[in-house]
C-alpha cells in the first residue's frame, strides 16, 4: 500500500507526460496545454502570484530567454494561481511575450504535484516538455528568489530539437 501511495503522488516528473489542462489566460481565453504546443516544445513555469520583485525577476528572466526558447523551438507557457485580472497587470507591466494563465483554484499546481497549502507555490518551478509532452526537465524552486538556470533549459531544449531535426533548425 506504501509503494502505491507515493506511486500516486508522482505526477509529474521527466520521463512522464505532462498532465493536460486548460486554463484562461489574461484575456479570459482559455488555452489548452496540448492544443498550445502544436509541433513544438513548451517551457512550463509555475509562477506565484505575487507581484513582488522575484516573481518580475523571473518573468523578466523568461522574456529576456524568449527569443533563444523560440530559437530552439519552443514556446512558453506561465501558470499562475492568480485571477486573470492580476495575470493580465503582470503580463502588461512587464511586456510579456507569452501566456500567464490562472490557476485559480491550483487544481493544476495540485496534479503537478507543486502546491502547497501554506503559499500555494514555494518557489518558480520549470517543466520542460518535448512534443509528446513528456517532460525531459524539471525544476522546482525551494524560495521565491530560487530560479532556474536558463542555460538548463536552453539545453534541454537544444537535444530537443537537435533530436526532431536531426541537428537542422528549422
Amino acid at each position: 500500500m506504501d509503494f502505491e501511495q507515493r506511486y500516486k503522488d508522482i505526477v509529474a516528473m521527466p520521463g512522464l507526460k505532462a498532465p493536460g489542462f486548460a486554463l484562461k489566460d489574461e484575456n479570459g481565453r482559455e488555452v489548452s496545454l496540448y492544443d498550445f504546443m502544436d509541433g513544438h516544445s513548451i517551457v512550463l513555469a509555475f509562477i506565484r502570484d505575487v507581484d513582488d520583485a522575484h516573481t518580475g525577476e523571473f518573468l523578466d528572466y523568461l522574456k529576456d530567454s524568449y527569443p533563444r526558447i523560440r530559437y530552439h523551438n519552443g514556446d512558453v507557457l506561465v501558470v499562475s494561481p492568480g485571477s486573470a485580472d492580476f495575470n493580465r497587470k503582470l503580463y502588461e507591466k512587464h511586456k510579456l511575450p507569452f501566456h500567464i494563465l490562472s490557476d485559480e483554484d491550483c487544481s493544476v499546481l495540485k496534479r503537478y504535484g507543486i502546491f502547497n497549502e501554506y503559499d500555494k507555490l514555494e518557489g518558480p518551478c520549470i517543466y520542460v516538455l518535448n512534443y509528446a509532452g513528456i517532460i525531459v526537465y524539471s525544476y522546482e524552486g525551494r524560495n521565491p528568489e530560487d530560479i532556474v538556470s536558463m542555460s538548463d533549459v536552453i539545453a534541454a531544449l537544444h537535444d530537443l530539437s537537435k533530436a526532431h531535426y536531426g541537428g537542422h533548425q528549422g
